[in-house]
């Protein structure tokens, strides 16, 4: 599979191909093209509607929630596009749990920095209250 290498352009092209459902199942389904699948998934024109399921795979764990939680963060980050969003309730319900995460102090801190910044990019847009985002990991202010 092409998209196995470090080629943005071929995990868009991927993307692109079969959408954001088709990479879901494929990450899902665990197998050998799991994490290539997780890795395209910000790149599919219909990735935003994906966020409620992957907040669910990040709030269940596991040994890929890290790389969860980034492709969640690549997806919120995402400028919003001019058209009606395609899982508004998916996307509050990341956003709340993408919260939760980020208060877990029992998780490490490096999995709650990407909830809070996914978080935040999820405030950004409207999905999240901005003020229930933990800033306790924010560096000092000068």
């Amino acid at each position: 599979m092409l998209a196995a290498g470090d080629d943005p352009l071929e995990k868009a092209r991927l993307a692109q191909a079969v959408g954001a459902t088709e990479l879901l199942r494929v990450f899902e389904a665990a197998g050998e093209d799991a994490t290539i699948a997780l890795q395209a998934l910000p790149y599919a024109d219909d990735a935003e509607a994906a966020l409620g399921r992957l907040a669910e795979l990040a709030r269940a764990g596991g040994p890929l929630r890290r790389a969860v939680l980034t492709a969640t963060l690549a997806i919120a980050a995402e400028p919003r596009r001019p058209r009606e969003p395609l899982d508004p309730e998916g996307a509050r319900r990341c956003g709340e749990i993408l919260v939760a995460l980020a208060a877990d102090a029992s998780l490490p801190r490096g999995e709650r920095a990407l909830a809070v910044s996914a978080a935040r990019a999820l405030a950004e847009k409207g999905y999240v209250d901005r003020g229930r985002i933990p800033s306790e990991l924010d560096p000092p202010a000068r």
